[in-house]
Parts: structure tokens; C-alpha cells; sequence
């Protein structure tokens, strides 16, 4: 039979993983008894079933045992071997290609048979309704868990859990404002060119990282040598423009050398910069199964479908990494640009987003960074207990004045903060209002 219809090898490695760690005995129900086509693996299934069933170990002698009892000629040094090809952290890849070649296999077996019938002298309308009431219900019937049953656990489970949200920003007033990262959400950061959208982001990312999660960094702005070396700028401290020289004295390579070696033995960070459509972007979560997905910047991508209207191509792109979140079951945060038309408005609602204001509709959190203008100087300085030629000549210094505005929050409230942005270090630091001043 084809390779497409049977992997006898996934099933022997399914089995393998019980086999040697009986703590996987629960993946037994997420599969069936059909979804095996070789004999002697369908026998080892049913015989582990009965043995949990029974509250026995799923174990070597007992599996031996049981399969003896049922008279299958099976060596034990046969069992043995499934444990070695098998791999425990890939039990959940076996599930689900199990699964699939057993939908392969049903839909190849129902067409044959439809199709000898079409051949043949029945009537067509009656082999296409029965040929669809057959396969209505070939699907995977327990992936959804969309009964309000299993919602109902989910949120118990979540909540007894007493952190609904496995992923911080890292930055106090986003946390505070929206609660954290979240699986199935899109958030937005969007802002002007050249208003450090890419540094937040990056700055996010580390914050990330720093609580063991994995990231994927889209990049179409920049190349993903720069991306890092942007990493490298706000972990050490060091100019970016300065290591672009190569003027590095030797505490510095050592310092670059030793956040270089933390992060490749994490390995937790992709930064790719040849993607550049969503479908290359599924197929890359599916190779590295990221916890956040970071795309700089939507504008950028290349649409699936080529429209004469832009707005729509735009509003396809951000629809589709919205529905990334959810097919996923994970966290996107997407970056876009603001129409210069806003000058220097502080921006709210959909109207800033360029080219298509589904941006803003799709997200579930948006956030607009925002440099003040000077007019709004004087209400800025009054808040931070500071003079406005104070803000400016910190301006002259490479620290910039800018506020980080949550204008739409699904589960929150609208809110906005007054940031110090460093520029050497690339980094943004909070600042507390009527505190007299800021320092980075």
C-alpha cells in the first residue's frame, strides 16, 4: 500500500513511546483501534488498552503477556525494538500522522468504491448522496473539542492555574494594560517611519525569550544580520553603528561572544528574512512550532492573491496572520506603518493605519508608538515634573520623548504611557509622571 496510506514505522514509534514511558498511557485515547493497518500493531494497541483498562502497567512483560494470552506470535525482542526507534518529544507528531493516513486511507476506500459505482449501471444521484453521508463524518472528531464541555475545562483549568497568560511583554504598563501575550490574539504595533516600532518589538522579543518561549522574527525591513546585531546592542550595550566599523576593543568582542553563546544554546531565536508570504510562514511554524510569531512589517509581505486593490491585499495578509493565531493556537504580533497624512497627531482608532484599516479590525490589542510634538511638550513636562527645554536637550543627547498608546484593547481599556527611548541601546524605558525626570 502507499506510503501516503500507511506508515507502519509511525506506528511501531507510537507504541515504542508507551512502551518506555508509561506517563504517555492518556495519548492511547486520542487514537482508535483503525487507525493501525499492520496486524501485529493493532494487536499491541488493543492489548495496552485492555492493560489500562485493567489499571496495569502498560510495560514489556505485560504487553508480552497479554499478546501471548491472545495467541499473536510476537518475540519479546520484537517490543524491545519498538523502544529504540521510537522518540517521546515527537509521540504527538506520531498522533497526528496516525490519524491522517487513517483519513487518507478512508477517503481512498470510500472514492474506489464510489467510483466502481459510477462505472457500473447504479443510479448517480443515489451513489452521491450515499457516497456523502459515508464521509460526512471522516474527520478528526476529537481535535476540536469545540463542546461546551471542553470549554468549560479549559477555562477551569486555566483558572485554577492562577496565570492565564504563559507570556509577558516584559514592559510593566502593557502587562498592567492588556494582561500579557496571549494564545489566538493578533496585536499591532504601529507607528511612523522611523519611530522604533522594530525596537519595541525586538525588546518584546527579548522579554520573551528571557521566560523560555520560543520567537519567529519575520523580517522584510531589515536582514537578519542586522536584526541581531540589534539584539546585541540592547544585551551589551554597544553602538550598533560601532560594531558595523569594527572598531570593538577586546572587553566588547568578549562581551558580543558571551551573549552570542547564550543565545545559540537557548536556541529559542529565527529571525528569517526571505519569507515573504504568509503560506511560507505556516509552513514555518509548522518546522519550528514558535511560541510568537514577530512579522516587521505587514506592508511588506506579499499578498497571496494579487488584487488590483491594495487596501484588500493588505486586509487579506493581516486576516490571514490573524487566523495563524488561532490555527495555531498561538500568539502573533504584527507591525505596520502610519499614513504621514497624521503630521504630528497623536493617533487613535483605525483611520491611522496605512493602506488598510482592517489592521486595526483584525487586532485584538493595537498599540501606536508616538513622538509628541513640541506644541504637546509643555502638558508632557507638567506631567513628568520636568521643564520642556529639559525634554529637548535630552532629545540632543539620543533620548527621545515618546508615548506607547494602547488605543484598542479587546479585554481592557484605551490607555498611554510616556516612554524614554535610548537610542544607543535601542531601548525603551517606561517613565513615571510628576517624578522628576528621566534617566535610561
Amino acid at each position: 500500500m502507499s506510503s501516503l496510506l500507511v506508515s507502519v514505522q509511525t506506528e511501531q514509534s507510537f507504541l515504542g513511546c508507551i512502551l518506555l514511558d508509561n506517563s504517555f498511557d492518556y495519548k492511547l485515547e486520542e487514537v482508535s483501534e483503525d487507525y493501525f493497518s499492520n496486524e501485529y500493531t493493532r494487536a499491541i494497541f488493543k492489548s495496552m488498552i485492555e492493560l489500562k483498562s485493567d489499571g496495569l502497567s502498560i510495560d514489556l512483560v505485560n504487553v508480552a503477556e497479554k499478546l501471548k494470552m491472545k495467541k499473536v506470535n510476537l518475540e519479546l525482542s520484537y517490543l524491545v525494538d519498538l523502544t529504540s526507534i521510537c522518540k517521546t518529544y515527537s509521540i504527538d507528531s506520531y498522533v497526528h500522522t496516525l490519524k491522517e493516513k487513517y483519513v487518507r486511507r478512508t477517503w481512498a476506500e470510500k472514492f474506489q468504491v464510489t467510483l466502481n459505482k459510477i462505472m457500473s449501471d447504479e443510479d448517480l444521484d443515489s451513489t452521491i448522496f450515499k457516497f456523502e453521508n459515508e464521509t460526512k463524518n471522516v474527520f478528526y472528531e476529537d481535535t476540536y473539542k469545540d463542546d461546551i464541555s471542553s470549554i468549560s475545562q479549559s477555562i477551569m483549568d486555566l483558572l485554577e492555574g492562577g496565570n492565564i497568560s504563559n507570556i509577558k511583554f516584559g514592559i510593566k504598563f502593557l502587562d498592567e494594560v492588556i494582561g500579557g501575550i496571549y494564545k489566538g490574539e493578533l496585536t499591532t504595533i504601529a507607528a511612523k517611519s522611523s519611530v522604533r516600532k522594530t525596537s519595541l518589538a525586538l525588546q518584546i522579543m527579548l522579554n520573551v525569550l528571557k521566560q523560555g518561549k520560543k520567537v519567529l522574527f519575520i523580517t522584510r525591513e531589515m536582514s537578519k544580520e542586522q536584526i541581531l546585531m540589534r539584539n546585541l546592542t540592547k544585551k551589551t550595550g554597544i553602538n550598533t553603528n560601532k560594531m558595523k566599523s569594527g572598531n570593538i576593543g577586546a572587553e566588547e568582542w568578549k562581551l558580543i561572544v558571551e551573549v552570542l553563546s547564550h543565545m545559540n544554546k537557548d536556541n529559542l531565536i529565527f529571525i528569517n528574512d526571505k519569507i515573504h508570504t504568509v503560506a511560507q510562514i505556516r509552513k514555518r511554524i509548522r518546522q519550528i512550532k514558535p511560541d510568537l510569531l514577530i512579522v516587521d512589517y505587514v506592508q511588506l509581505m506579499t499578498p497571496s492573491n494579487n488584487l488590483s486593490n491594495r487596501e484588500r491585499e493588505v486586509a487579506g495578509i493581516s486576516r490571514d496572520l490573524k487566523n495563524i493565531t488561532l490555527d495555531f493556537n498561538m500568539s502573533v504580533i504584527q507591525l505596520s506603518q502610519l499614513n504621514d497624512e497624521m503630521k504630528d497627531f497623536r493617533p487613535m482608532g483605525e483611520r491611522p493605519m496605512r493602506e488598510s484599516k482592517a489592521l486595526f479590525h483584525d487586532s485584538n490589542n493595537v498599540l501606536y508608538i508616538h513622538e509628541p510634538s513640541e506644541g504637546d511638550l509643555e502638558e508632557a513636562a507638567r506631567k513628568l515634573g520636568r521643564s520642556k527645554d529639559s525634554i529637548l536637550n535630552a532629545k540632543q543627547n539620543g533620548i527621545k520623548l515618546v508615548e506607547v498608546i494602547v488605543a484598542k484593547c479587546r479585554d481592557g481599556e484605551k490607555k498611554f504611557k510616556y516612554f524614554a527611548y535610548n537610542g544607543s541601546r535601542l531601548y525603551f524605558e517606561e517613565l513615571k509622571e510628576n517624578m522628576g525626570g528621566y534617566v535610561c
